[in-house]
């Protein structure tokens, strides 16, 4: 029997208002984008939420402001397009994306994260979240 995967608002809530798996010390990795484009991954992971199943998460810093959400999002689809695959391959029927953006010099930064949500639906196609929100 096949159950829709249904990720609830506060877990989507705490993805994007927490800084989970955030780490950016040595353990990031540089990716280069099909576009040539180069981000930092600093941890991909499994998560498994009660209530909503399974989804693998990607945190990775981004140069773009959190606030330019047009940019940040073009920027997103693409690695969803590559990270799409590693969901599949792990049979999990949710993607979490997980930007951060850090301002600051030295030893001190702030940081601010936003998170999207990918869902593949009955229909077999991939849908982001933050869509319904439009």
């Amino acid at each position: 029997m096949y159950v829709p995967l249904k990720i609830g608002s506060a877990v989507i809530l705490l993805l994007i208002l927490s800084g989970c798996g955030l780490n950016t010390g040595s353990n990031s990795q540089l990716y280069k984008l099909p576009s040539g484009k180069q981000v930092k991954i600093t941890s991909m992971n499994k998560m498994d939420f009660p209530n909503s199943g399974s989804a693998l998460v990607l945190n990775y810093q981004t140069d773009i402001s959190i606030d330019d959400m047009v940019t940040l999002r073009k920027e997103v689809d693409e690695i969803w397009g590559v990270f799409q695959k590693d969901v599949e391959a792990a049979n999990l029927k949710g993607g979490v994306i997980r930007a951060t953006h850090l301002e600051g010099a030295g030893l001190i930064k702030n940081g601010k994260g936003y998170g999207f949500v990918f869902v593949k639906r009955e229909d077999g196609n991939w849908h982001c979240l933050e869509d319904d929100k439009k």
